[in-house]
């Protein structure tokens, strides 16, 4: 090939390669302009959901606060309301449980009336910068129960709290269950002390420690003034344990070293160990204690209804004059009368006729009353001259002025080995000492002010001794007792397996003292349908197997189907009994769980 041609075929490309970069001018732009619109795209999208997140984050964190906010609101006036009732109760202390039930009530119906209103101007309006704001929104009050009817009183109060913060507004509601209820009557067996159950008892129902529950698996009793121990297992509890803290329940084994439960395990071994979930911690300072002297004034009001003095009450109890008292100023509210001595049934003449008819309507009026009775001395029911005491139902359960059977003096209810039961349907007030020996069916309310010696263990204020003690009409008996109780010799020495028919029928009963109390269930069988509750410190012995009594020591031999310690619950007590329960000195409120609105 010529140089020439060489030439040509070399211009012919660079011109191609001219032409190809010269069509393709302009395109880097396209790209570049294309790259960085991608990076903005993609740099918007990042700064959106970064702003995003920020927004949703002080959203949440809002949402969160303000459903706090709500919540804080809501404790704080249960808190409020808390402290507002409890107020009202310490400055009312002369009030009569009816008088304080209507305090609750107006209390309540202001709250209902003017929540916010009266719940800011109470400090209950939560602030946290300008943009916080919680409050009391509703309050709705629900009454149950009619204290002039006798009926326990309770209030269900539902409490709705709004929270805005920044914008971000939730609304939480919250229910509160207030009553006035004692708290003793609604345990199986408890004590405002110390709780001591040594042994194999069988309990169904909760239990109660104002201090501390000792569990022991060693029973202690005295025989023929020496002492005792017996290793008797397992104690059994068919509900729960309501102590003040995980270390205020204390494990005793024989031969081993207390162990609280805050440092029990899964694998600890125990044969009277309470289940973990059986556990409840219930402080004392929301125990709504009981007072015996200011209930035993109240119920003596009660009978003197509209008018009556409380204080003159008061001083006539202390000055042993309660008699003379309420018939010297009430004389057209009670019935009053003594026993004259038993007519010569020979005497026929017609002097004799009156005495007849005069013991005949002393007897009536004593043991049929149909309004309130005074009666001043001590009154023996032995079953024979005096066989009980019977108002009607509905005379039992009387509004104002409420029927109260007072005996200014000791009651002693003496029915041992007569095969026919004594009955009382009646509210007792006693300012002695109670009895009870023998066959008695009980619909009452009794309570005994007589307060024991701090310097004896062997002064009690109420016996139980040698006693059956059924409901009247499937009702019971409540024995509220200033003093020391003693409930003693139950089927001594007897011994029934737990399906034995013939075993003695449960003591249908509730019991309170403000004192100490021992029961045992060692030589005896102890059943009780109802509860037992000490203020001071109870303690429970108890074995399972039979009980032979014996020259030095009483002889036991194990065996799992005789309990000899055996107390169930009763929950009909706040209906049966309603008109005879005790007054209390504090509110008591049950928090039920949150709801979101």
């Amino acid at each position: 090939m010529s140089v020439s041609s060489q030439r040509h075929i070399i211009r012919n490309r660079l011109g191609a390669v001219s032409r190809r970069f010269t069509e393709e001018r302009g395109s880097a732009l396209v790209l570049v302009m294309f790259i960085v619109l991608l990076l903005t795209i993609l740099g918007l999208s990042v700064l959106s959901a970064a702003v995003g997140g920020a927004q949703r984050t002080e959203t949440r964190k809002n949402d969160v606060q303000s459903l706090h906010l709500a919540e804080k609101t809501l404790d704080e006036a249960v808190a409020y309301i808390t402290a507002s009732l409890n107020k009202k109760i310490d400055e009312k202390v002369d009030f009569s449980q009816t008088d304080l039930d209507d305090e609750i009530a107006n209390f309540l119906q202001s709250l209902q009336d003017e929540s916010n209103g009266l719940l800011v101007s109470t400090d209950l309006l939560q602030t946290d910068g300008a943009a916080a704001v919680g409050k009391i929104i509703n309050v709705d009050s629900v009454r149950t129960g009619s204290s002039q009817a006798g009926q326990s009183v309770s209030y269900r109060v539902t409490l709705t709290a709004e929270a805005e913060v920044n914008g971000v507004t939730r609304t939480l509601s919250q229910t509160v269950v207030i009553d006035t209820f004692p708290d003793f009557l609604k345990y199986t067996l408890g004590s405002e002390s110390n709780l001591t159950i040594n042994g194999a008892p069988y309990i169904q129902g909760n239990i109660y420690a104002g201090d501390t529950l000792t569990i022991s698996d060693t029973a202690r009793y005295t025989y023929k003034t020496i002492d005792h121990t017996f290793l008797s297992k397992p104690f059994e509890l068919l509900g729960e344990a309501h102590v003040q803290s995980l270390n205020k329940l204390v494990y005793q084994e024989q031969g081993k070293q207390p162990l609280t439960a805050d440092k029990l395990t899964s694998t600890t071994l125990m044969a009277g160990k309470i289940l973990p979930e059986n556990v409840k911690i219930k402080s004392h300072r929301s125990f709504v204690e009981v007072n015996v002297e200011s209930s035993f004034i109240d119920k003596v009001a009660e009978a003197v209804g509209g008018g009556a003095n409380r204080k003159q009450i008061s001083d006539s109890l202390k000055s042993g004059s309660l008699a003379s008292y309420l018939i010297g100023n009430y004389p057209s509210i009670f019935d009053h009368s003594t026993l004259p001595s038993k007519p010569d049934p020979g005497d026929t003449s017609e002097h004799g006729q009156e005495l007849q008819n005069e013991y005949n309507a002393a007897v009536l009026l004593l043991t049929q009353p149909s309004k309130s009775v005074i009666y001043e001395g001590d009154l023996t029911l032995d079953g024979t001259e005096l066989r009980g005491i019977t108002y009607t139902q509905s005379a039992k359960n009387s509004t104002s002025p409420r029927n109260w059977y007072i005996i200014d003096g000791d009651l002693i209810i003496n029915n041992y080995g007569n095969a026919t039961p004594i009955q009382v349907r009646a509210n007792i007030l006693v300012t002695g000492k109670v009895e009870i020996r023998g066959k008695v069916e009980f619909d009452s309310t009794i309570f005994a002010l007589r307060s024991s010696s701090a310097h004896s263990t062997e002064d009690y204020t109420t016996i139980v001794e040698d006693a059956s003690i059924q409901g009247m009409n499937g009702k019971e008996l409540v024995l509220i007792s200033q003093g020391r109780i003693l409930i003693n010799r139950l089927a001594a020495f007897n011994n029934f397996t737990n399906d034995d028919v013939s075993a003695p029928l449960p003591l249908d009963a509730f019991f309170y003292t403000d004192s100490d109390a021992k029961l045992y269930g060692v030589g005896s069988i102890f059943s009780l349908s109802g509860g037992f509750f000490a203020k001071g410190d109870l303690t429970i012995n108890a074995v399972r197997g039979s009980s032979v009594e014996g020259a030095g020591d009483i002889t036991i031999t194990p065996d799992n189907n005789i309990i000899r310690f055996r107390a169930s619950y009763n929950d009909q007590i706040f209906n049966d009994q309603k008109a005879g329960l005790p007054r209390v000195r504090t509110v008591n409120i049950r928090v039920e769980n949150l709801k979101l609105n």
